[in-house]
């Protein structure tokens, strides 16, 4: 089944077809991203028709099925009747259209025969090569304009008709406060209003292995903290109902001379009380009432929305709620999957693994490009095989390469190929656990994926820091942080702020630079950039840009908590260092995986009763005058039913964050412990209990990751 759409816009006329196995095909594409927008012709450059009604006049047929499919044989028959095309060029459209039926997508076919009329274009999936942009001829994404300015670069794929209404927030945000309160005091209001959407809109079927996964959605609590400013309203938007004592927790913490419970009268909660398997938005995209209940708290000329990540359904939130969203339009959003990141670590000029850049879906393909990449890098001990839209690492597989598949490369391609296809399918190693190459392969299939090199490097000499930036719409780049990240395997456990002193500076310059790629690709609001550092024998650290994400991540909520806590602070970009108040700098150890068995059954009224027992200790201190040290808890409604929490220890050196940390575990457990001596028997079975328990937590963790 296929379905055809027309659409005019002011990247050009184009006519998609798409195969799908739904009756929407706006949700497949999403889905697909780049796989359908492959099937694409320009039909303005073809039929040089200004306008879209002059276009349809050499149509016939039905030109917008996204809402019924159609046959093989009645697009067939449209595509007969374009009488702009010549034959040569129906031929090629019948030639992508019928190896579309087929089970190995793009196999041997001429890619640029989805593009006619332009031979010298670069194609909307693949993003110019430096050498493609400097060169005199071809069509480079990056235009020159009459003024010297840029346009911006091609979209990512997308394959839904441009809406009128607002995107994503296309405007000038300047200052040197939060760029939210940047973005609000520049629509010259006195009150302001912030919808917190705390919506985790990402694949559900990996998101519903979370033990406890709604409960993710309060890690965007911190967004309380604009209370500090009584100009500032905030509308928070959620699954569950948020217990009022953990409402009232954060709001101790705002500065002593704002109010909690003034505060708390600036703050509406919406909760739309179902746990069901479906993000928050599409939640209240179905409740009407709570749509008018959000209407009724803001005043949208006054407004803006904030997400975790934004798709197509935060889009259209804001634009049931007529305000500006304040994150990354959909269609950017290409450019934080695996050869997304990969085209704009090349383009920015950031060292990054070797590897392909275009997708790939065929297993033949990936044969061809591994078997490149070990003649160009013969010495490689390791290739990585990544999906191309995954989460967690989970999407993630290692080919170890060995004597033989070395001795291959010697012989023929199609003997080397031949051992490369025998180690893919019995010999490759996944990060999640329970695959086999039939399950992976059929994933690759769908969603496409990279190779590319493994960074070697002994673990004492090995690290995986990552920086924290905030893209303005003005093309700005904003450094909020960077991180030495915690792992467990390829699994975040937690981070330590700041990065390394002998290399955070070279982060921020690497970080810059991708960030400023991404503004010309239409990509605003939170990135963070995953590295892998290796010292090198000189002592100096060589860093391989491995990931982008375009979107809040773990380390967002741990560098926004260090901001608000201490108000009169600030972040040196060039040492990466958070300077407080007194002129000195603040470390912080930020964790989501506080575990225990024994901390099951905690409430929060529990943790404040031990947090108030031992507030010389570990509690945040924001009398004036006070140290600016201590903690934040966070994820604590996973305590009762998962004993687990996650805290983010601020001290005055590394050492003193450290101290701080151990010292939350030691009082949590001191608390939690049980006097009673278990029985042999009893024993036995805490053992198992807990063997079962570091299973299953392992498993929550993997899939958790995703969310950082």
């Amino acid at each position: 089944m296929f379905h055809l759409l027309v659409e005019d816009s002011e990247r050009g006329a184009m006519l998609r077809i798409m195969q799908g196995r739904t009756t929407d095909a706006r949700r497949v594409c999403r889905q697909c991203k780049c796989r359908y927008c492959s099937y694409t012709l320009d039909l303005r450059a073809l039929a040089n028709k200004p306008t879209m009604s002059e276009l349809a006049d050499s149509l016939e047929g039905e030109l917008d099925s996204s809402r019924s499919p159609v046959t093989d044989e009645a697009v067939m028959s449209i595509i007969e009747q374009i009488s702009v095309l010549t034959p040569e060029q129906k031929e090629k459209v019948r030639r992508a259209i019928l190896f579309g039926s087929s089970a190995n997508l793009f196999k041997d076919v001429d890619r640029s025969a989805f593009f006619m009329n332009r031979p010298s274009s670069i194609p909307r999936w693949r993003s110019a090569s430096p050498k493609e942009r400097t060169a005199g001829t071809g069509a480079s994404p990056m235009l020159q304009t009459q003024d010297g300015g840029y346009n911006r670069y091609l979209s990512s794929p997308d394959c839904s008709p441009t809406r009128s209404g607002s995107r994503a927030l296309k405007r000038t945000i300047s200052g040197t406060g939060h760029p939210i309160d940047d973005l609000l005091r520049e629509r010259g209001h006195v009150n302001r209003y912030l919808v917190v959407v705390s919506s985790l809109s990402l694949d559900w079927k990996e998101l519903i292995k979370i033990p406890g996964v709604s409960n993710y959605e309060l890690r965007l609590l911190w967004h309380l903290y604009f209370l500090r400013s009584q100009a500032m309203r905030i509308v928070m938007c959620t699954s569950q109902y948020i217990p009022e004592a953990l409402i009232s927790y954060y709001l101790r913490y705002l500065p002593s001379d704002v109010s909690p419970k003034e505060a708390r009268s600036r703050l509406t909660t919406i909760a739309c009380n179902d746990m069901t398997a479906a993000s928050v938005t599409n939640k209240l995209l179905s409740r009407k009432r709570a749509l008018n209940r959000i209407r009724d708290a803001i005043e949208p000329e006054k407004a803006a929305m904030t997400c975790f990540n934004s798709t197509d359904s935060e889009v259209q939130l804001a634009e049931e709620l007529g305000i500006p969203l304040f994150g990354t339009d959909t269609q950017g959003a290409f450019w934080g999957t695996k050869t997304g990141n990969r085209q704009v670590f090349r383009d920015a000029g950031v060292l990054h693994p070797d590897g392909s850049y275009d997708l790939i879906y065929s297993e033949e393909e990936l044969c061809e490009e591994i078997l490149s990449l070990l003649r160009r890098c013969p010495s490689t001990k390791k290739v990585m095989v990544k999906l191309n839209d995954s989460f967690s690492g989970e999407g993630n597989a290692v080919l170890r390469v060995d004597s033989e598949l070395v001795e291959s490369l010697q012989e023929s391609d199609e003997q080397a190929m031949d051992v490369i296809f025998d180690r893919l399918e019995n010999s490759l190693e996944y990060v999640a656990p329970g695959l086999t190459w039939d399950k992976y392969y059929q994933q690759f299939q769908t969603l496409g994926g990279i190779c590319e090199l493994f960074i070697e490097g002994q673990s004492s000499a090995k690290t995986s820091p990552s920086c924290q930036a905030f893209l303005n719409a003005d093309g700005s780049v904003r450094i909020l942080a960077t991180h030495e990240q915690m792992l467990n395997g390829q699994i975040y456990t937690g981070c330590t702020f700041p990065a390394k002193e002998e290399y955070s500076a070279e982060l921020v310059s690497l970080t810059k630079k991708i960030g400023q790629e991404l503004v010309g690709r239409q990509v605003v609001g939170y990135i963070a950039v995953d590295f892998v550092s290796v010292r090198q024998s000189d002592g100096s650290y060589k860093h391989w840009a491995i990931e982008v994400n375009v979107r809040m991540g773990g380390t967002t909520l741990p560098i926004m908590t260090l901001n608000f806590l201490c108000r009169d602070g600030r972040l040196n970009e060039q040492t990466s260092e958070f300077i407080a108040s007194d002129g000195k700098p603040r470390f912080y150890v930020a964790s989501d995986s506080l575990r225990k068995k024994t901390y099951k059954g905690l409430v929060i009224e529990d943790l404040l009763a031990i947090i108030e027992r031992h507030s010389s200790e570990i509690e945040w201190n924001k009398r004036p005058g006070a140290p600016e040290t201590g903690t934040i808890f966070h994820l604590v409604t996973l305590l009762s039913e998962l004993g687990k929490c996650g805290c983010v220890c601020i001290g005055r050196s590394r050492e003193e964050a450290q101290q701080i940390f151990r010292r939350v575990q030691d009082i949590l457990d001191a608390e939690t412990r049980t006097v009673e001596v278990p029985s042999t028997e009893k024993a036995v079975a805490a053992e198992l209990d807990l063997v079962i328990e570091e299973l299953e937590g392992d498993e929550e963790d993997d899939a958790a990751d995703m969310l950082n």
